[in-house]
């Protein structure tokens, strides 16, 4: 796993590591360098989670839409209803939200 120059994950929840584990595990398999792109840094909405520690951005450009999706699904099946997994335009991201 890499931390993109500029991110932080400084401060991340614990909460948050079975998604980093995960989405290592998942990018491996298809041989790609898990990259996080934005954790507690960066601009996002006014309620993001980012400003809690309880959410991650994951670097997606190298999977096709269709890998994209497939990478979306299984780790959203690995993390479970604890964690919403969202595939954006440019990222994944992933959150903590305790079944909610």
């Amino acid at each position: 796993m890499k931390i993109k120059s500029g991110a932080s994950i400084q401060g991340l929840d614990i909460r948050m590591r079975p998604a980093l584990v995960e989405a290592d595990v998942i990018w491996s398999q298809r041989g790609k360098e898990l990259v996080v792109t934005s954790g507690l840094d960066g601009e996002h909405i006014p309620a993001s989670l980012h400003y809690y520690g309880l959410a991650v951005d994951l670097r997606t450009r190298y999977f096709t839409k269709e890998e994209k999706e497939e990478v979306r699904q299984e780790l959203q099946t690995a993390l479970g209803m604890s964690f919403d997994v969202i595939s954006e335009k440019s990222n994944m991201h992933v959150e903590y939200n305790n079944g909610y």
